[in-house]
């Protein structure tokens, strides 16, 4: 029931978007010493403040109406917009302020930034980006056999947003998470610094006001103010290109490097 080609699609993203992952890394494990320890509080405390906290907001302040659409951003979709960038940016940054303050006495080395932004950054890519993919892909396999119990079951909503779906779209999950993750190390290391610098807290509410802007052509997608794809990566690369120019920098006034080769 659901294309060959999109299945073929969801399956070369997947493996591409993990890749892509391992590949960063097997690069920063090459570059740093990664400790485990911090790079599961990178993704304990992604869950607990993103997807935990901030949806306990979002369910008091997104509440949708009877008709299922949320009110906020159908009446004032530009309050919706500064709402939702910035929801992201204080808790997912307050993670990391949180997570460094607690890992400080006994994880104050430069890696743990890396280590962190690693655990942060890769369970977002996998949770949001990964587990879409394979959700996507073992529905459309199981609806291979259209007679099949899962089929005749399976709501006729979910069979037909799949079909409308080309198998080209699924290849833009890699494309969005992927710079993504590069931006969730980059404010780690600014955060870090913040926190275990001197005179350097600044970075801090620098890094929510950087989150905040990096999100917003995917929230004008959502109002609908912005339709065009290759708009809405092209600056999504382009702002993460910049964060990691601003990013380098800072750490060099630090004096904090990574080795130089391999």
């Amino acid at each position: 029931m659901i294309a060959k080609s999109s299945i073929t699609a969801m399956a070369i993203s997947l493996i591409i978007l993990l890749g892509l992952l391992i590949g960063v890394f097997l690069f920063f494990k090459k570059k740093v010493a990664i400790k485990l320890v911090p790079l599961f509080v990178g993704v304990a405390f992604f869950i607990i403040f993103a997807l935990v906290l901030e949806q306990m907001l979002h369910s008091f302040v997104l509440q949708p109406n009877a008709q299922g659409q949320i009110p906020l951003m159908i009446n004032h979709p530009v309050v919706y917009m500064i709402y939702g960038i910035f929801a992201a940016g204080v808790f997912e940054e307050t993670a990391r302020l949180v997570a460094f303050k607690l890992l400080k006495s006994s994880y104050s080395d430069f890696a743990t930034s890396i280590a962190y932004g690693l655990g942060h950054g890769g369970i977002e890519l996998l949770l949001l980006g990964g587990m879409s993919l394979v959700s996507n892909l073992v529905i459309s396999l199981l609806l291979s056999n259209p007679n099949g119990q899962f089929a005749q079951e399976l709501p006729q909503s979910i069979v037909q947003a799949l079909q409308n779906v080309s198998a080209g779209e699924f290849f833009l999950v890699t494309i969005e998470r992927f710079p993504a993750l590069l931006v969730q190390i980059c404010l780690s290391v600014l955060v870090w610094i913040a926190v275990n610098k001197a005179r350097q807290f600044w970075l801090f509410p620098l890094s929510i006001l950087f989150h905040a802007i990096i999100d917003i052509p995917s929230v004008m997608t959502q109002v609908g103010f912005l339709s065009s794809y290759v708009i809405l990566y092209g600056l999504l690369y382009l702002m993460t290109i910049a964060l990691i120019i601003f990013t380098i920098a800072v750490a060099k006034k630090n004096e904090l490097y990574l080795k130089k080769s391999f």
